[in-house]
């Protein structure tokens, strides 16, 4: 009796894996479908040729770089929100959203920088003894303009979907990724291939 008893502590309780999926599968699907954003992008742009893919594939780098570090300061944040929310201290959850808001903007201003004043000098190191690059450094440099503007809006999404995943709420970020992958797909669609009268961007 003694031996199930300890086998039976080993092992959480029903009613514990079932909150815990209700959490974990949400948070599992949002950020599967973040990650779907630069994959459909490459997608749409892979008919438009292999230099366009190219340079839409090296500013990618970039973008990814940036998207890793500001999970990491959201995940960071997020311990010390989850401990705080736990507690109901309003006050330290406030002084954790200041911290991923400033360190935040830190990196915003960092890729900005990259994106507008030095895209080319940064996509170059990607492109040495390629016999395309400066074709290739050319579509680059145009779409990496085009994406530092949604590093705000990236941040501010990231910074209040991961809030409100360590207070509990998980589905309300699950719905505003959706929403916005949808509406990421169409407009490129309409601007890429000009599509229902738009200009064609791509």
């Amino acid at each position: 009796m003694q031996f199930i008893s300890k086998k039976t502590q080993a092992f959480a309780s029903v009613d514990f894996y079932a909150k815990a999926l209700k959490i974990a599968v949400p948070v599992m699907a949002q950020l599967l479908i973040q990650n779907l954003v630069s994959l459909i992008d490459n997608f749409m742009v892979s008919g438009l040729g292999d230099v366009k893919m190219s340079g839409v594939n090296i500013t990618g780098q970039i973008i990814f770089l940036f998207m890793v570090f500001s999970n990491t300061i959201c995940m960071a944040g997020g311990i010390f929100m989850t401990q705080y929310s736990g507690a109901k201290d309003e006050n330290g959850m406030r002084q954790t959203f200041c911290f991923k808001l400033w360190a935040s903007v830190f990196v915003l201003a960092v890729y900005s920088v990259c994106c507008f004043c030095f895209p080319r000098r940064v996509l170059s190191f990607m492109v040495r003894g390629n016999s395309q690059a400066e074709l290739i450094l050319d579509e680059g440099v145009k779409y990496m303009r085009l994406m530092g503007f949604m590093g705000i809006p990236w941040l501010i999404s990231t910074m209040i979907s991961s809030s409100l995943r360590e207070i509990g709420e998980v589905r309300v970020p699950l719905v505003i990724s959706v929403i916005a992958t949808l509406i990421n797909t169409f407009f490129n669609w309409l601007l890429i291939y000009g599509s229902l009268g738009f200009p064609r961007l791509g």
